[in-house]
């Protein structure tokens, strides 16, 4: 009988609470009407007795009963008292939550789990020190003068229009903004209707694969490679046709040997500071990939998620700089320069090309935070930019020679590596005696975050390397983090 419930333990009302108790009463008798505990037509404990049970007024209890029957859950019968409603469709009782059954966990539907070998994101933000993958330290960007700017723009009344929804392609006074940034900083000339603004340049990746793949299609990436790029690619259904790196970059004379034999629908490239080595592709090179794909008609998605920091020369301007032929997909980040929160990113293609990308980015994102896009793009505009970007090249510079000078003097014996000419990391190579896994394992008990080596494994690349970040350490973490590391070294 329902009456033999144990509602005393079953119906617990919490005094703190914002809800009200008779909401609080009622939400937990519609919870043991939809998880089977009470039936269609079993009766409810009197308003006095609940009462009584559960410490609060009956009035209460009349609140919350009169609450269920409002709602369609119980009903009121005339001399008998308050049942379920007797029509529910409510067939039969499940298993409870408290019996700890695994089925309870899991949906009664099918979908699509097959990810290969897509690794979570990791979570740095409660993490007090670490040797990340080459990201910027968070503490340089001018955080603060972004925000005076979103809160300046919010309040303002004309401001008021951007909290409305807008194009998919982004603010366009950030496009303006980046337009003349990328033709000034790196000979991209090209118009506001040629840009589209992402959330981050994985979002760039993700879309031109949306519009460039069919399944079974090839697309040629790098033997060493951006792992989340390789994922995206084979989510969408293509096959990855390797291609050597050395140092020059991505082998352009073996990818011609392998179009002689096989069609590529794109070729994807990181030519400044490929992921993970670091190298940077020679211009020769450059200029006979856009030549093949000229003579192929293949896409080239150009990734250039840190052009910003080189150090030792002026670096190379993008394939998209030169390309003549509209083969280039030029994709960029300003989360990657700026605060890998903050999700900023940008997309130069054709016109046609950029259009059709808004569209399928409506779909899973109808535009992104237009207040933080127009607070960016007052940034570049007043040349706040410029000057972080200024700021932070010295500084990483000075960072990356003093974290290559400690790598050599501590860990000599068991790493090999060339300080890279630019980016925010190190390609690291370490001993074959070493386990990376176990290395990571144990400097994270030591209190330092380390990878493990296994997000830049693929297929054809199995390296017992690691990309050592240095951008985000200052000289004393610096040496916190090798101690650590280097007294984790023998047990690993």
């Amino acid at each position: 009988m329902a009456q033999m419930l144990p509602y005393k333990t079953l119906v617990q009302v919490d005094r703190n609470s914002s809800v009200s108790l008779h909401i609080q009463v009622c939400n937990i008798f519609i919870s043991l009407i939809t998880d089977g505990t009470l039936q269609p037509s079993d009766p409810l404990p009197s308003s006095r007795i609940l009462a009584d049970l559960i410490g609060i007024a009956r009035n209460t209890v009349k609140l919350a009963y009169e609450e269920l029957i409002s709602q369609g859950w119980a009903e009121s019968l005339e001399r008998k008292g308050i049942f379920v409603l007797s029509k529910l469709p409510i067939r039969s009782k499940y298993i409870h939550a408290d019996t700890g059954n695994e089925e309870n966990d899991r949906a009664s539907f099918r979908w699509k789990q097959d990810f290969g070998k897509i690794l979570p994101n990791e979570n740095l933000q409660h993490i007090v020190l670490a040797i990340d993958d080459g990201f910027p330290d968070v503490r340089l960007a001018p955080v603060d003068l972004l925000m005076r700017e979103y809160r300046s723009l919010s309040r303002r009344y004309q401001g008021k229009n951007f909290l409305k929804y807008s194009t998919a392609m982004g603010s366009e006074h950030l496009r303006t903004a980046l337009q003349q940034y990328l033709a000034h900083s790196r000979g991209l000339v090209t118009k506001t209707t040629n840009i589209l603004i992402t959330k981050g340049s994985q979002m760039g990746i993700f879309l031109a694969t949306q519009l460039l793949v069919e399944p079974g299609d090839q697309i040629a990436v790098g033997v060493s490679n951006y792992g989340s790029a390789d994922d995206t690619f084979r989510f969408a259904g293509a096959n990855l046709l390797r291609i050597p790196v050395d140092d020059y970059g991505m082998d352009v004379d073996f990818l011609e040997k392998r179009l002689k034999k096989s069609k590529v629908r794109a070729v994807y490239i990181i030519p400044h500071h490929h992921f993970p080595t670091t190298v940077t592709m020679s211009m020769d090179r450059r200029m006979k990939l856009l030549n093949l794909a000229k003579e192929h008609s293949f896409a080239i998605i150009e990734d250039d998620y840190d052009f910003d920091f080189h150090y030792d020369n002026k670096p190379y301007v993008p394939l998209a700089s030169i390309d003549h032929h509209h083969n280039v997909i030029y994709i960029g980040s300003i989360s990657k320069t700026f605060a890998p929160a903050l999700r900023i990113g940008f997309m130069v293609a054709s016109q046609g090309f950029i259009e059709s990308a808004s569209t399928i980015r409506q779909l899973i994102d109808k535009q992104g935070d237009t207040l933080l896009e127009e607070a960016f793009s007052v940034l570049y505009n007043d040349g706040e930019m410029d000057r972080h970007f200024r700021k932070s090249l010295k500084i990483y510079k000075q960072r990356r020679n003093i974290f290559c000078e400690m790598l050599k003097a501590q860990l000599d014996d068991v790493v090999d590596f060339k300080a890279p000419e630019g980016g925010l990391g190190v390609w690291v190579n370490f001993d074959k005696k070493i386990d990376l896994k176990k290395l990571s394992y144990i400097a994270g008990g030591n209190g330092l975050y380390i990878g493990d080596g296994s997000y830049y494994q693929n297929e054809s690349f199995s390296p017992n390397g690691l990309r050592m970040g240095f951008a985000s350490l200052r000289e004393e973490e610096m040496v916190r983090a090798l101690t650590i590391l280097k007294k984790s070294l023998p047990q690993a």
